[in-house]
């Protein structure tokens, strides 16, 4: 078993250590920026870097990393797009019952009901929207008629509470985002982004895999999106008022921008309100999106007992107060997967002996692979990478690739590429990825989880 490699740096910072083999290690520019992390005030214990580090240009911290504090918060440590994350439904259905004209009903009917961006009239009322912002997943219960056991299956039930009254996670959350939630509900967003149905197309772990309901040939989706317009509208507003609000101080505080406000600050209390709020739209949002998906699927097969339940959902942007080693700890998630080994569930009937399914995507031309977590994910504050990792960011790969050669390459590995027509695809050329197969070993080399089947790409739903 490897050992993490560890960055020491002066008295006062944290260490970092980096969960990944050498080969994976970051370049100057993206070290520079971890070690801006590491000096953040409030922080404890050390900066986790996992398998899939890389930076993207309009953050001030690598996506792939994990920080947590006891009593501070570090808003820029992660995105604003809390609650992007992605939920796994299996099926029952081989993938050779999919014939192409099937795969265009169904995509068809995704993108007549599940739009890119907003719907062109509201969908919820303001107290829908206030609901969910409020009750998350226990709402969608309600509403869709999810099940006790599938809620078991979403990272803390799809509903995130601050302990406080409706009325002050509610009133955390701008008017502005609220309207906007009214139209966003229900929406897949552009960018990185995805609906992917995907065929397993090796086991690598035949009892896990047998005791999560996974077998070769199955059709398999992976869904990423999160909190949409509601969420990054909150997030964006309340960023630029403490910006407005927190002038700079002396000592490490001082560092433009990554400020740290204590958790029990007035300030504090408005964010984390505002946190749960976001991604309880979230979940709720992927819910939403997984329900138009079982309809389609019905429709497009003629078969309306077919059971599509979720393997697993787990946001990869949060900011979240956990247990950790006997402490409360805020983590902080920047592009990384809550991931908890089998000791985290002692009453699970599943989980106790496999850990918590997560999903690995690679990119849309690409093989992925679900996983299970690893005990050793403690070092991570319970975290794995959540894909591959970028090796050029979306500026580059657009002045490298075009869209027209993104279209041929997916042709010539016969994956069906469905588009609105809403982004560059070029972003996300499958070649300004990592190999994912290197993440993989890199994950099992340092124990944080062991890959349980290899899905390969068939038909990708992007903006």
């Amino acid at each position: 078993m490897y050992s993490p490699i560890e960055r020491k740096l002066s008295n006062g910072v944290l260490p970092i250590k980096f969960f990944l083999t050498s080969e994976l290690l970051p370049d100057a520019e993206t070290m520079a920026q971890l070690d801006y992390l590491a000096s953040a005030a409030g922080l404890n214990h050390h900066v986790a870097v996992l398998p899939d580090i890389h930076r993207k240009s309009r953050n001030l911290t690598p996506t792939g990393t994990v920080v947590a504090a006891k009593n501070m918060l570090v808003p820029r440590a992660v995105d604003t797009g809390i609650n992007c994350g992605i939920s796994m439904i299996r099926t029952e259905i081989n993938l050779r019952e999919f014939s192409p004209a099937a795969l265009d009903n169904f995509f068809g009917e995704l993108m007549r009901t599940v739009p890119v961006h907003e719907h062109e009239h509201d969908i919820l009322s303001e107290t829908d929207v206030k609901d969910i912002l409020v009750h998350g997943g226990a709402w969608c219960q309600k509403r869709f008629g999810f099940s006790e056991t599938e809620l078991e299956a979403f990272e803390n039930r799809a509903t995130m509470s601050a302990n406080a009254e409706s009325s002050e996670a509610i009133g955390s959350i701008p008017q502005r985002a609220i309207a906007r939630g009214q139209r966003c509900f229900g929406t897949l967003g552009d960018g990185n982004h995805f609906l992917e149905l995907q065929e397993i197309a090796e086991v690598l772990d035949t009892d896990i895999a047998n005791r999560l309901g996974l077998f070769k040939g199955q059709a398999f989706f992976m869904l990423h999106t999160g909190s949409r317009g509601l969420g990054s509208k909150t997030m964006k507003t309340l960023l630029k008022k403490m910006d407005e609000q927190l002038p700079p101080t002396s000592g490490l505080n001082s560092i433009p921008h990554l400020r740290s406000i204590p958790v029990d600050s007035e300030e504090g209390s408005k964010f984390t309100h505002a946190l749960c709020g976001v991604a309880n739209f979230g979940f709720a949002n992927r819910m939403a999106i997984i329900e138009k998906l079982r309809a389609a699927i019905r429709a497009a097969l003629h078969d309306q007992s077919l059971s599509l339940p979720v393997l697993y959902d787990c946001a990869h942007v949060s900011i979240k107060s956990e247990q950790w080693n006997g402490e409360r700890l805020w983590v902080h998630r920047h592009g990384a997967s809550r991931a908890l080994p089998p000791s985290q569930f002692a009453d699970h009937p599943i989980f106790s002996r496999t850990g918590q399914p997560v999903p690995i995507p690679g990119s849309m031309g690409n093989d992925s692979f679900v996983g299970v977590a690893g005990e050793r994910t403690v070092e991570t504050f319970y975290s794995v990478n959540h894909g591959a990792g970028r090796v050029m960011d979306k500026p580059q790969a657009v002045e490298c690739f075009t869209e027209f050669q993104v279209e041929s390459e997916m042709r010539a590995k016969n994956i069906r590429l469905y588009r609105y027509g809403s982004d560059n695809i070029a972003e996300q050329a499958p070649s300004a990825f990592k190999d994912i197969s290197r993440v993989i070993q890199a994950m099992k080399a340092l124990s944080l989880a062991r890959p349980v089947v290899r899905l390969r790409p068939v038909a990708v739903l992007k903006g």
